[in-house]
């Protein structure tokens, strides 16, 4: 009975190490994710400012209405994507938390299992054991009694 729940925690300890396992793999893909969007986020904002010194240095040398009027609209369209962005960067970075979650979550089972099964086999040898001493002294006993 102690072999087979042994082997029950085993089998158990096995799935929750393809839980951990695929618990990494989403949390990785979630902050490779999270990554992508940050440097895309951080490229919309390099790009605008790259924009807005183009904008000061065109105003130092003077332009048109219609030139500043364009520049205006497409800071406001580049606003527009860079708000989007940061929203997708934040939606991201809460996947990576919930990830992060689930994977502490698997971990915590998988080291579970393993302490149980590490109890369970102490338990069996403390049993296997018992069971040789008890060999050992009924040997020693017959010897005795051979000898006399």
């Amino acid at each position: 009975m102690t072999t087979k729940s042994s082997n029950v925690l085993k089998m158990l300890e096995e799935i929750a190490a393809k839980e951990v396992e695929l618990a990494t793999e989403a949390l990785a893909k979630a902050m490779k994710a999270a990554d992508e969007a940050q440097g895309k986020y951080d490229m919309l904002l390099e790009y605008r400012k790259g924009y807005q010194d183009n904008l000061a240095a065109n105003l130092t040398k003077g332009m048109t209405a219609e030139a500043y009027q364009n520049f205006q609209n497409f800071f406001k369209k580049l606003d527009h994507a860079i708000a989007g962005q940061r929203d997708v960067v934040l939606i991201a970075q809460q996947q990576v938390k919930v990830h992060r979650t689930l994977w502490q979550e698997s971990q915590r089972k998988k080291l579970s299992y393993d302490v149980l099964i590490t109890r369970s086999d102490k338990r069996i040898a403390k049993v296997e054991q018992k069971r040789d001493q008890k060999l050992m002294d009924e040997f020693a006993t017959r010897m005795t009694r051979t000898k006399r």
